[in-house]
């Protein structure tokens, strides 16, 4: 990959995160940086535009609970431990699920108490919804007991023909295996619940924000591309072929060129990223 520094977005947008309990762990900016101390000389990943830019997009999502996976025995002090309604003898997997309480947030035992929310009924009389939302869930399906759900607390909208691409967090290690999932959160008014497997063997531990996914946000109409093979021997062959050859040569005088071009392009939005 070209080597570069961290391009940030060109154009801020709207994002509106509404939280469903207090003092919950909320989505944070992502940012180019993966690690607090980047060795020395030419070469890091830090200095490359394709990492640093993907690793930068969106929002990192926290961990709004502390949870895991171990055996029996193994469940911390203080934290409850269950299974699968499928599976709750154990059968399939002797692990056991925990999570631990937090008050603060309104946790306890595997669920959420939301926050209430007023309402009149269509008679016109004051009333009030009072709900939960689990911490973990599980599907219904045996031939998806190997992964599991994690609840986020918290809705996020985006502006009009804006999608949310769920996902890993991008270039970041992560106690989880999370499966992407694309949602229309421009008019979608419920929380986003993430899908995550569950490790093969082993313990997982996730402790309260501890980054464990990413969103992404994409333009509906960019969902789908049309592709097509550029024909031999046209105009746009060679134009395509004279940027190859000046791309080299620029290449070949400053291994750094793509960095500065990039940065010529984008202007003020090419801040410069530590190395």
């Amino acid at each position: 990959m070209p080597a570069s520094g961290a391009l940030a977005l060109e154009q801020e947008m709207d994002v509106q995160i509404l939280p469903l309990v207090p003092n919950v762990l909320l989505p944070v900016a992502a940012t180019a940086s993966t690690r607090p101390h980047v060795p020395a000389g030419y070469g890091v990943q830090e200095q490359c535009l394709p990492f640093t830019a993907a690793t930068s997009l969106g929002l990192l999502i926290r961990s709004p609970i502390t949870f895991g996976l171990c055996s029996a025995k193994d469940v911390p002090p203080g934290a409850h431990g269950f299974r699968s309604p499928l599976d709750p003898d154990g059968r399939s997997d002797p692990r056991m699920f925990f999570v631990k309480d937090d008050p603060d947030c309104r946790f306890a035992r595997n669920a959420f108490g939301l926050t209430p929310i007023a309402f009149r009924d269509p008679k016109g009389r004051r009333n009030i919804l009072r709900n939960v939302q689990p911490g973990l869930s599980f599907f219904d399906r045996p031939d998806q007991q190997a992964m599991f759900k994690i609840h986020l607390p918290f809705v996020l909208r985006t502006p009009a023909g804006m999608n949310s691409l769920f996902t890993a967090a991008i270039n970041r290690e992560s106690p989880l295996v999370i499966a992407a999932g694309l949602v229309d959160t421009d008019w979608y008014a419920h929380p986003v619940n993430l899908v995550a497997r569950k490790p093969a063997h082993g313990d997982l531990h996730v402790a309260a924000g501890d980054v464990i996914a990413q969103v992404v946000f994409v333009p509906r109409d960019a969902r789908k591309a049309d592709a097509r093979l550029v024909t031999s021997g046209s105009a746009e062959e060679r134009a395509a072929q004279q940027d190859l050859l000046t791309w080299y040569a620029r290449h070949a005088q400053d291994r750094s060129a793509y960095k500065r071009l990039a940065r010529s392009r984008h202007g003020e939005h090419a801040p410069v990223q530590p190395s």
